[in-house]
């Protein structure tokens, strides 16, 4: 676990990686990091960027993949921020939820009560949703809550509003 004392260690690649994680989105696909990785490469390059920081915002952008797997440092930092809307009060997230069936408008309920489910179920299957001190203290009971009510919505056939 990272600490919440422990600065980061390359607070513009985090900020950066944050600003470019999402650039190209499209919710049918299932190579937005990638995509998003190669053009925020493109234009830090163009800008002069440090080679090192190009590369590390590059994978922080990949980190936001939410793939199983150990990362370290500000990685941890990057995914937390990006997982933080899981832990917002509940009507704000009540609001994210919608919002997510809008963008997969074009997904048939059947299908999108399944795949939802399975990435939400996905995170409440972590021993840990947030991997830093700092995020699980302020927003895992409440990410925890927000998961359970939205499968118990999809269950039953509905959207959590």
């Amino acid at each position: 676990m990272q600490s919440t004392t422990a600065p980061l260690e390359d607070p513009h690649a985090v900020e950066l990686a944050l600003w470019f994680h999402d650039a190209i989105y499209w919710p049918w696909s299932h190579h937005n990091e990638e995509r998003s990785a190669v053009w925020a490469q493109r234009f830090l390059q163009q800008q002069g960027l440090p080679a090192q920081r190009v590369a590390t915002v590059v994978q922080h952008i990949l980190d936001t993949k939410h793939t199983p797997g150990p990362l370290t440092g500000d990685a941890l930092w990057v995914v937390d921020i990006d997982l933080a809307i899981l832990g917002q009060e509940d009507a704000v997230y009540r609001q994210f939820e919608r919002n997510v069936r809008k963008e997969y408008f074009f997904v048939r309920w059947p299908r999108y009560v399944a795949g939802r489910s399975t990435v939400l179920q996905g995170f409440l299957d972590r021993p840990r949703i947030y991997q830093t001190d700092f995020f699980a203290q302020r927003f895992e009971a409440q990410a925890r809550i927000n998961l359970r009510h939205a499968l118990q919505a999809l269950r039953e056939g509905k959207l959590y509003t």
